[in-house]
């Protein structure tokens, strides 16, 4: 059985001790079948050290978790500070970074963890998308190749360009970002052959030094 996550960061969810996006992720985890079922469920305040402290400790579990909430425009925007202030921590002991990326639709990927906004309207479906593509990733495993390389976050506008022109050529190869075992970013191509994957690798790396 799979297992995932779940943090939600609010003042009002810790004082009532529910909260809308817990069952919402139980009914989608349920709706796709695969035997996905949630480990376990955290109500955070809205607090900078709270929601760093279970960011932290989230990173250390070995399932994929989610996080809504902390991640927006308002006053209690605490998710980004958290990840920047826990990301100083792993540099000043030695550790190597891990890469922050963006997951679509305002959220983003920290290792594990995927963090989206606080509200339902924003935050579910940018969950629907996330999960949708995690999902062909586990089911899919064993019927693609996979190719990667190694890259800086923030991209430039030259690998931006050069990731979407590869998208355009080579639309039968998915790419996403993730994070090597070194804690290294790295950029994934994901195609039903090897041919395939390396083709649209070698187009990224062949632009990017052609533009240099």
């Amino acid at each position: 059985m799979h297992s995932l996550g779940v943090i939600v960061v609010g003042d009002y969810a810790v004082s009532v001790g529910a909260d809308a996006h817990v069952p919402f992720v139980r009914a989608a985890l349920a709706a796709a079948g695969g035997g996905w079922r949630i480990a376990w469920a955290w109500l955070v305040a809205a607090d900078p050290v709270a929601v760093a402290a279970a960011l932290h400790e989230a990173q250390t579990r070995p399932h994929p978790v989610v996080c809504f909430g902390g991640l927006g425009d308002g006053c209690d925007d605490h998710v980004r500070a958290a990840l920047a202030a826990l990301e100083r921590g792993r540099a000043d002991v030695g550790l190597p970074a891990r890469a922050l990326a963006d997951a679509g639709q305002g959220a983003l990927t920290w290792g594990n963890v995927t963090c989206f906004a606080g509200s339902p309207e924003r935050a579910h479906p940018a969950f629907r998308a996330w999960w949708q593509t995690a999902l062909t990733d586990t089911q899919s495993a064993g019927n693609t190749v996979r190719e990667s390389i190694r890259w800086c976050l923030p991209e430039s506008a030259l690998h931006r360009k050069a990731r979407c022109d590869a998208a355009r050529r080579h639309s039968d190869v998915r790419q996403y970002l993730a994070t090597m075992p070194d804690g290294t970013p790295a950029l994934v191509f994901v195609a039903p052959s090897r041919g395939k994957a390396q083709a649209a690798r070698k187009a990224v790396q062949a632009q990017i030094t052609s533009m240099r």
